[in-house]
């Protein structure tokens, strides 16, 4: 089962303020987790934006946070971690990133070749795919980075000799401490 990158918005304005939620829609498989910006208005649309990936100069930072939904149940969410796709064509919500937004992450969310450095302490930035790329030493030419402030788990598993029921999964917590 492939495991997707799993995102919790609690610790940012716009969850507990005022900055915006935007409707968004794109033409690819979105995962969770996503950073990118607001395009222009999609066809036919007065609300609903096209999403991009990676970082555009003038262009706000967001981060896709759309709960799992199951197409074939209405408004049911299927939190399974193999379901953290949105499908191309499905709009979804983006929240707008703000200097000082906290937030948490799996390392899914993060390039491959980066992972190890996803560690305390350390950096990140956003690639092109939208992807978090960690460093142990802070990028000063990046228009967006943050700062790795703890580990966390969420969630629980339960062993039995028959089965193993739940998971649990290792987020780290990130301060947005470049935004320009």
């Amino acid at each position: 089962m492939a495991v997707f990158t799993v995102f919790e918005s609690s610790d940012m304005k716009s969850t507990k303020g005022a900055e915006r939620i935007f409707d968004c829609i794109s033409t690819v498989d979105i995962e969770n987790g996503t950073f990118g910006y607001l395009n222009k208005l999609a066809t036919g649309e007065s609300v609903t934006y096209n999403f991009a990936t990676g970082l555009s100069a003038g262009n706000p930072v967001v981060v896709v946070d759309q709960p799992a939904w199951d197409a074939n149940e209405s408004l049911t969410s299927n939190q399974r971690k193999d379901k953290f796709i949105i499908p191309a064509g499905t709009k979804f919500r983006v929240r707008m990133i703000a200097l000082t937004d906290e937030f948490a992450i799996t390392k899914e969310g993060v390039t491959v070749a980066t992972q190890a450095l996803f560690l305390k302490d350390n950096y990140v930035t956003i690639d092109a795919t939208g992807k978090l790329v960690a460093s142990a030493t802070s990028v000063p030419d990046s228009a967006f980075e943050g700062t790795v402030m703890r580990k966390r788990i969420s969630g629980a598993s339960l062993v039995t000799t028959a089965n193993t029921y739940g998971y649990s999964r290792e987020l780290m917590e990130v301060k947005v401490t470049k935004l320009v």
